[in-house]
C-alpha cells in the first residue's frame, strides 16, 4: 500500500510540472542526462524508481520501461538506455498506459491452500467438523503499478556521422530513436546535438557497449502540450521496445552513474523465469513469483501481450542496491526454478492435492493401524492399503470396509455352512442390512444433537403464521438426517429376519466363532482399529500437509 501511495504522488507531481512546463520524463531504464543551468555542461537528472514490464515469447522480448524522478527546472531531457540487439532487428514505440498486474505471490497462495487441504482432510473424520472453522478468511499480496509521467521541451535532431539513427518515431507527445555507435566521442556529439552540453568521456559507463552488438534507445519529449492536455490515466507513458534475444535483458549498468544513491527497480516479466543475479547485488534483490487473476491490459497493450486480461503468471523482480553495486547488466533465463513449478502445482490445483494427500495418507495410515492390530494380514501389506483407502470415502467408508471385509484366517471347516447360507440368500440380505445400519445411525445421532434447534425453529414459524420458508429451508435437511436413515433402518430390520427352520445355522456359525451378520470370522480388533486409525490419520495427513508447507 505505502508503494502505491507513492507511486500516485510522483504522478501527481509529474502531472503538475507538466502543466508549469517543467520537462521530465518518465520513459525507459538506464540513465536521464539533462544540461546543468548553473554550468555549460550535462548532469544527471535524478531518478527515484524504475519500472519495466517484459514478455519474452519464442527468442523476441518485448519490454515496456517507465522511470520516476525528481521534477526540477531543466531545458532537455534525454533517456538513453541500451538493448543486446542488431538495430534492424529492434523495433520502438510509446504506449499511453502500463500493464496492471496484481495477484497473490505463489508460495504464500500454495500455505494458504494447504490450510484449506488439511481442513478437507480433518473433515473425512466427521466428527472433528464441530471443531473446525466453516470459513477461513483469504489473504493475497497485491502490487499495483502505477506511472508517473511528465513532459520535456523538444530535442533538437541533429546528429554526427559516427552515429546512425534506424529509426524515429513521434506518438503521444515522445520522440524515440534507434541508434548505433561506432565511438564513444560520436555517441557524446549526437547528445550534444540534442542540446546537451557535454564533455567527451564524461559517461565512461556508456563504453561498455561501444563497438559491440548493442543498439541505443533514446527517448525524449517533444510534445509537451499533448501530454499537459491529457488526463492522469491517460498521461502514463512507456517506451515500448521488442528486439530478438536469446536471454531475458535488462540494463542495470547505465544506472550506476547515481552512485552510492538506491534508485529502485521493480521488473515484472509475464511467465516465471530464473533471473541470474551477480554477486554484487545478490543480497539487495528479491524474486518472488505471482499468479493474478485479474491481471489487466489496456488495448493499445495488445502489441505488449496478446493472452488478454485474466489469467497471468508472473515474475517480480525488487532490486534495491546502491546504483554504484549496478556492475553488470541483468540477465535472466525464461526458464523457472524447479521449486517454483511444485509452488505453482500447489497454489493452482489445491483440488487435486487434496486428494493425492488423502490417498497417501490413508493408504500409509491403513498399513501402520493395520501391521498394529491385524496380524493375519501382515504380509498382505496391499490388504491393508486398501483397507486404509476406503477412508478416502470418509470414516464411514473405511467402518464399512472393515466390518465387511475378513482379517483374521478362515476356518476351511466352515466353508459348507457358509456355502448353504449364501444360497438361502442370507449373505446379501444381512450384510446390506449391517451396511445400512452403519449409514443411517450417524445421521440420526446428529438429527437427536440439533432437534432442538429444529423445534425452536418450528415453533418460531407457527407464532408467525409464516410455516412456509420454514418447511422450504428445512425440508432437505429433514430429508438428508430423519427420513431417509429411518427408511434404510425399516429396511434393514425387515430384510435382517431369520426363518425359524434356519435359526440353528447361525447357531452353529457363532459356535466357531464367526458373526452371523457378515459370515466372517469375528474379530474383537476391529473396534479398537477404527478409532487408532482415525487418530493416526489426523497425525500423518497433518505431518504431510507440513511437510508440503516447508518445501512450497
Amino acid at each position: 500500500m505505502k508503494k502505491l501511495l507513492s507511486s500516485i504522488t510522483l504522478s501527481l507531481i509529474a502531472v503538475l510540472a507538466v502543466l508549469s512546463l517543467i520537462s521530465k520524463p518518465v520513459l525507459a531504464d538506464g540513465m536521464l542526462i539533462e544540461p546543468d543551468p548553473y554550468s555549460d555542461r550535462w548532469d544527471y537528472s535524478v531518478e527515484n524508481n524504475q519500472q519495466a514490464f517484459i514478455n519474452y515469447d519464442n527468442g523476441l522480448q518485448k519490454m515496456i520501461i517507465s522511470v520516476g524522478f525528481d521534477a526540477k527546472d531543466s531545458q532537455d531531457v534525454v533517456w538513453l538506455f541500451p538493448v543486446p540487439s542488431d538495430p534492424n532487428k529492434v523495433a520502438i514505440d510509446v504506449v499511453t498506459s502500463l500493464p496492471y498486474l496484481s495477484g497473490e505471490e505463489i508460495s504464500m497462495k500454495a500455505k494458504s491452500n494447504l490450510e484449506d487441504v488439511r481442513t478437507s482432510l480433518q473433515m473425512t473424520q466427521i466428527y472433528t467438523i464441530p471443531f473446525l472453522s466453516f470459513s477461513r478468511l483469504s489473504y493475497s499480496s497485491s502490487v499495483g503499478i502505477e506511472a508517473s509521467t511528465g513532459s520535456t521541451k523538444s530535442a533538437n535532431d541533429a546528429i554526427e556521422p559516427d552515429v546512425v539513427v534506424y529509426e524515429h518515431i513521434e506518438k503521444e507527445g515522445i520522440s524515440s530513436e534507434i541508434i548505433t555507435a561506432k565511438t564513444a566521442n560520436g555517441l557524446f556529439d549526437y547528445l550534444k546535438g540534442k542540446g546537451l552540453k557535454i564533455e567527451s568521456g564524461s559517461i565512461p559507463v556508456l563504453d561498455n557497449y561501444i563497438g559491440k552488438d548493442y543498439s541505443f534507445i533514446a527517448s525524449w519529449i517533444s510534445a509537451p502540450e499533448k501530454i499537459a492536455s491529457t488526463d492522469y490515466e491517460s498521461a502514463q507513458r512507456g517506451v515500448f521496445v521488442t528486439f530478438p534475444t536469446n536471454d531475458i535483458f535488462f540494463p542495470l549498468l547505465p544506472t550506476s552513474v547515481y552512485g552510492s544513491k538506491i534508485v529502485p527497480a521493480t521488473i515484472r516479466i509475464i511467465g516465471h523465469v530464473t533471473p541470474k543475479v551477480f554477486q554484487d547485488i545478490k543480497s539487495f534483490t528479491t524474486t518472488k513469483y505471482y499468479i493474478d487473476n485479474y491481471a489487466f491490459f489496456t488495448k493499445d497493450l495488445n502489441i505488449f501481450y496478446s493472452g488478454g486480461n485474466g489469467d497471468v503468471n508472473y515474475t517480480k523482480i525488487d532490486i534495491n542496491a546502491p546504483s554504484k553495486f549496478l556492475t553488470d547488466d541483468l540477465w535472466i533465463s525464461k526458464s523457472a526454478p524447479i521449486k517454483t513449478y511444485y509452488s505453482s502445482f500447489v497454489a493452482t490445483y489445491p483440488t487435486v492435492l487434496t486428494i493425492i494427500l488423502l490417498i497417501v495418507s490413508s493408504v500409509l495410515t491403513g498399513i501402520l493401524a493395520g501391521w498394529i492390530f491385524f496380524k493375519d494380514l501382515r504380509k498382505n501389506i496391499v490388504k491393508l492399503g486398501l483397507i486404509g483407502l476406503s477412508n478416502c470415502l470418509s470414516v464411514f467408508g473405511l467402518i464399512i470396509t472393515v466390518a465387511l471385509v475378513s482379517t483374521k484366517n478362515e476356518n476351511k471347516d466352515v466353508a459348507p455352512l457358509l456355502s448353504e447360507l449364501r444360497q438361502k440368500g442370507y449373505f446379501w440380505k444381512r450384510r446390506l442390512s449391517t451396511v445400512l445400519f452403519c449409514l443411517a445411525t450417524p445421521f440420526l445421532a446428529f438429527g437427536l444433537i440439533i432437534l432442538s434447534s429444529l423445534t425452536a425453529a418450528l415453533w418460531a414459524s407457527i407464532s408467525d403464521n409464516n410455516f412456509r420458508p420454514f418447511f422450504i429451508a428445512t425440508l432437505i435437511p429433514v430429508m438428508i438426517v430423519y427420513v431417509l436413515p429411518t427408511v434404510a433402518l425399516i429396511i434393514g430390520l425387515m430384510i435382517k429376519k431369520v426363518k425359524t427352520a434356519d435359526k440353528k445355522l447361525f447357531k452353529q456359525l457363532r459356535d466357531v466363532e464367526y458373526s452371523p451378520w457378515l459370515f466372517l470370522p469375528k474379530d474383537g480388533n476391529k473396534y479398537a482399529f477404527v478409532p487408532v486409525f482415525s487418530i493416526l490419520f489426523l497425525l500423518i495427513s497433518w505431518l504431510l500437509v507440513v511437510l508440503v508447507e516447508a518445501t512450497v
